[in-house]
């Protein structure tokens, strides 16, 4: 969907005069460097100066500042490898596009006889960073960090520590006054080192490394001061995890985000989620919903509205179906189509990424629903914010998780 359009016109002659009278100022207060050494690549041409300067005024027209309320180097041009040029924004400038639910900018230059024309397009959707601001609440200055939630992230197993580690550190980093990793014992030096901001409480395991029956006691008590649960990373799936995830989504009314491993561990006998009294949020790829409903992948994806829904309808959860336009879906029939991220973040970790900030929202007494919709599209923010950073190829999910704050801060900025 067009979110909006900006064009601007320059005159070449107007830039070859101040070129010869000065330069250099004119440079330092328009361009970024990298747009200096292009300039000076091209031999300093005129054309390739008016086009760059009318894309930032398109630009700004775009977000309907002009230049004055964003500065000229909070809109930087680029060109890639075929000369085609595009276009990236900092500061208060990406702040603007976030708030107008502007998600990609086109853009296009064009040189008709002595002018220089620039005109950009906003393409995003109706879903922006405005209805977000309605579902973050404003944080009170005689707050606590009981009064931000104490979640418990379950799962983890020898070679499978990331897991735990990117749930627990994104519930932190999603402004969770508490997070308890339970895990079994065997990890404990591990995630004692990875995890200095969280608390380890860690569980018989037999010295197997993984989460066993003998593992139920700790869990339980440990579980019992908790606001959320998420369970599944990195867990493994067996016989007798199997039956782990069955007693432990039976032990507890709490609301649980069952993601990874835990989910895999359900779909031999997904009944359980039928019968479980509290409110339970799954978090399947494509994959995973594929063996929860017994549907081909395929099939899914070409209809991905129609199988989250039936996923949550028949089990009775809040239903995640992530991948390009993660769908979100409820028992009641409510849908949300997410629109933020991008294909940088099919990468390993991301998902667990996700369940710790779903599950963190939650345990801030977030509503579940309103927790999924917020928690996805800060998840797809931060990975944006990332690919900015980095591109898409290079993405990985520790720069997700170290742009969560810098996403809330958009979305909690435009609250006040």
């Amino acid at each position: 969907m067009i979110q909006g359009i900006g064009i601007d016109i320059v005159k070449l002659e107007r830039i070859e005069k101040i070129i010869k009278t000065k330069k250099e100022r004119f440079f330092g207060k328009i361009f970024t460097p990298r747009e200096i050494d292009y300039i000076r690549n091209k031999n300093e041409n005129s054309c390739t100066i008016g086009g760059i300067f009318a894309t930032k005024e398109a630009v700004s027209k775009l977000l309907g500042t002009g230049i004055g309320k964003i500065s000229w180097n909070e809109i930087e041009v680029f060109h890639n490898n075929l000369g085609r040029p595009y276009v990236k924004l900092y500061g208060k400038a990406l702040f603007i596009m976030n708030e107008k639910g502007i998600k990609n900018i086109h853009l296009s230059i064009t040189h008709e006889s002595e002018y220089a024309i620039a005109m950009v397009i906003g393409e995003g959707g109706m879903k922006s960073i405005k209805y977000m601001k309605n579902i973050l609440p404003i944080r009170k200055k005689d707050s606590h960090k009981g009064t931000f939630g104490r979640v418990g992230i379950i799962g983890g197993s020898t070679g499978m520590t990331g897991s735990v580690y990117f749930s627990s550190k994104a519930a932190l980093r999603s402004g969770s006054g508490l997070v308890y990793t339970i895990a079994p014992k065997s990890l404990l030096n591990i995630l004692s080192i990875k995890l200095t901001e969280a608390i380890i409480k860690p569980v018989e395991d037999n010295n197997k490394g993984n989460i066993t029956l003998d593992s139920l006691e700790g869990i339980e008590k440990n579980i019992k001061g908790l606001d959320a649960i998420a369970l599944g990373p990195g867990m493994g799936v067996d016989d007798e995890r199997i039956k782990v995830v069955e007693e432990i989504l039976n032990m507890t009314e709490k609301t649980i985000v069952l993601d990874a491993d835990g989910l895999n561990c359900v779909s031999q006998k997904p009944e359980i989620l039928i019968k479980r009294k509290g409110i339970t949020i799954i978090t399947p790829h494509p994959g995973e919903l594929s063996r929860l409903l017994n549907t081909s992948i395929e099939e899914i994806q070409k209809n991905r509205i129609k199988y989250c829904k039936i996923a949550s309808q028949k089990y009775n959860t809040i239903t995640v179906l992530k991948g390009a336009n993660t769908v979100v879906s409820d028992n009641e029939g409510k849908v949300y189509i997410n629109e933020s991220g991008n294909p940088g973040m099919a990468t390993a970790g991301s998902g667990d990424v996700l369940t710790g900030i779903i599950t963190s929202f939650i345990g801030q007494q977030i509503e579940e629903y309103k927790s999924t919709i917020l928690g996805t599209y800060i998840h797809g923010l931060a990975g944006d914010l990332s690919k900015e950073e980095k591109g898409e190829y290079g993405l990985i999910a520790g720069d997700i998780l170290e742009n969560i704050p810098y996403a809330i801060d958009l979305v909690y900025k435009n609250s006040n």
